[in-house]
């Protein structure tokens, strides 16, 4: 009979703590630090995201400024050369006014040139923070797959458990499980084994009395020291 107290003590053990490792996959740390390391890269990736919009914007306005610009050269230069015309301050006035020109198209283009590099850059640290983004979004389902598998296994671990502590219960007689179960709620387990004369609830060595009342068959004989059950003889059942 004192075997199947060791098996409810057992099987609640078993549900103890699996209940306690269920909690702690609620509470999973790495799936918080994965969703706050996700964000703060879909932070960044929209920063930069944002940037290259930008600098692309930039880089359309100074080809078309530099294409207007180019024209108005053509123009001015076609003036020049394909009319002699004109008197000589004329000439002289559109002379100068096609190196300012030429000088805003050299300042125009080195600045789209370093658009471009930023545009580069920027299209470089997008690609790799997507492809981050990528790798941190398989890490968090692969690892939440792990835990929900984990839950799944532990639930079925407590329902076994469950099952097994009333299979247990019903063979167990009304008084012996009653005070089995008062035993427990004030120490935590209500059932020890004997051993060489030592309980193994307490560690401690019971007395020869508690011994003899084990030999005479006593119906319910308890730790002289801890008060747990040591001995069920059945003779009340």
């Amino acid at each position: 009979m004192l075997n199947l107290l060791f098996e409810i003590q057992r099987n609640r053990e078993i549900i103890k703590r699996t209940r306690e490792a269920l909690k702690g996959e609620s509470n999973n740390n790495f799936i918080r630090r994965v969703k706050k390391e996700f964000e703060e890269k879909k932070s960044k990736y929209k920063l930069v995201d944002s940037k290259l919009n930008e600098v692309e914007k930039n880089i359309e306005q100074l080809e078309k400024k530099l294409e207007d610009m180019k024209r108005e050269v053509m123009q001015e230069e076609s003036k020049l050369y394909g009319n002699l015309k004109y008197d000589l301050k004329f000439i002289s006035t559109l002379e100068k006014s096609i190196e300012l020109k030429k000088g805003e198209i050299r300042t125009l283009e080195e600045d789209s040139l370093n658009r471009l590099y930023d545009e580069e850059n920027l299209l470089k640290e997008r690609d790799m923070l997507r492809k981050e983004l990528v790798d941190i979004k398989n890490e968090f389902y692969k690892n939440k797959k792990v835990s929900s598998d984990k839950i799944i296994k532990s639930k079925m671990e407590i329902k076994k458990a469950e099952d097994s502590i009333l299979n247990c219960e019903k063979k167990v007689p009304k008084k012996l499980l009653d005070k089995f179960n008062e035993l427990c709620e004030l120490k935590g387990t209500g059932a020890a084994k004997l051993s060489n004369g030592v309980c193994s609830g307490c560690k401690m060595k019971v007395s020869a009395i508690t011994i003899d009342d084990i030999k005479n068959n006593k119906d319910i004989v308890y730790c002289d020291n801890c008060g747990r059950i040591i001995y069920y003889s059945g003779h009340d059942e």
